[in-house]
């Protein structure tokens, strides 16, 4: 129930800047539950600017790594 309350919760946050115009486009990580849960959650508008979905956890990864594992998934 979590993780369903973390994907709405998510999914507003995203919507409202996404409106906003605060991006043009974005890639979702998360892990598979948490990402199908996110997809069925999110607005057309977020699903318009949705160019890449990667079902990883990357929690705890520096930020250097999760920058190489995002370019090489959305290179595949």
């Amino acid at each position: 129930m979590a993780k369903d309350r973390f994907a709405a919760d998510l999914a507003d946050l995203l919507y409202t800047r996404a409106h906003k115009g605060k991006f043009d486009n974005i890639v979702l990580v998360a892990t598979p539950n948490v990402l199908g849960e996110l997809r069925n959650q999110l607005h057309q508008v977020l699903t318009d600017k949705v160019v890449g979905e990667i079902p990883k956890t990357l929690t705890n990864h520096p930020l250097t790594d999760i920058e190489k594992i995002v370019k090489t998934d959305l290179a595949a």
